[in-house]
């Protein structure tokens, strides 16, 4: 099976210890990095694919049942990172300034949260473009997903220079830029698609990032109209295969990206989170691969 449900697991073995956990979640390609990493580090665990239900309650149930089990820890994707913020008894940083986390510890007092998508993230970048964020004009496309909002509050802490949020018109957008703002040296603004302020924004951008949902699904539209871009901008997707803005993007004469190395380095510092050392990077690349 790709996955397992909370009905499932009584019926797995007992060095099931650390998973993933979201919905959809058959796709995840997190399993086959940490079980090598977990492999070569002879940690006797096996990491899952967990599906939680998104009725109410259900991701806390889950919770409660993988504390019960004597779980490590899990990973947590969409659309659950915000209810991880909310279940833990301890954040990080990053976690409590965009309110929402990836990577779940099991202590004695309950579940301790870490947000590692903004440091792998920031890893990721830098593989790119061989630039640090504080020297990137950075636009964040879908500011407000529970992703965006991390990679949003990474380049505030990193002082991006000029941090653009992009988003459909919500309370949520404006109330993050005004939460980012006293943690940052940079210059914080907010817009919504397809306005002018949005493609001024773009075209000015040292990096455009891509945290919206588009591209998981065959046939799904742009983010922006491609004729934003400009030649030698970087464009990074996290979505992890092929999307038509990377094309869009290439096809401009821009650097670009997936959200492989996102998937990779955050996925370490989640290992680290859980066994005290960082894995062997490499060998959880290759594993993607």
């Amino acid at each position: 099976m790709s996955f397992h449900t909370i009905d499932d697991l009584a019926s797995l073995g007992a060095e099931v210890k650390l998973g993933v956990i979201g919905n959809p979640i058959a796709h995840s390609k997190s399993p086959q990095m940490q079980q090598a990493a977990l492999n070569e580090a002879e940690q006797p665990y096996r990491y899952v694919r967990l599906l939680a239900d998104t009725e109410e309650g259900a991701f806390e149930r889950l919770l409660d049942t993988l504390a019960n089990r004597g779980f490590i820890g899990v990973n947590v994707t969409v659309p659950f990172k915000k209810k991880a913020f909310a279940a833990a008894v301890q954040a990080d940083a990053l976690s409590t300034l965009c309110g929402a986390a990836n990577t779940l510890v099991l202590k004695k007092d309950g579940w301790h949260c870490h947000n590692t998508d903004g440091p792998g993230f920031e890893r990721a970048i830098h593989e790119l473009g061989g630039q640090p964020l504080n020297n990137l004009r950075i636009v964040i496309l879908g500011a407000c997903g529970g992703a965006g909002s991390a990679l949003a509050a990474q380049c505030a802490l990193s002082n991006s220079p000029a941090l653009t949020l992009i988003n459909r018109p919500r309370p949520e957008l404006e109330n993050l830029a005004t939460t980012l703002r006293p943690h940052t040296q940079g210059c914080i603004s907010t817009c919504h698609f397809h306005t002018p302020e949005a493609r001024l924004a773009v075209e000015q951008a040292d990096l455009v990032v891509n945290a919206t949902s588009l591209g998981l699904q065959e046939g799904d539209a742009l983010p922006i109209p491609a004729e934003w871009l400009q030649s030698g901008q970087m464009v990074y997707d996290i979505v992890t295969h092929a999307t038509p803005l990377r094309q869009a993007a290439k096809e401009k004469g821009c650097r670009t990206d997936n959200g492989l190395g996102m998937l990779l380095w955050q996925g370490a510092f989640a290992f680290q989170h859980w066994f005290g050392s960082l894995p062997s990077v490499e060998l959880m690349r290759t594993a993607l691969q």
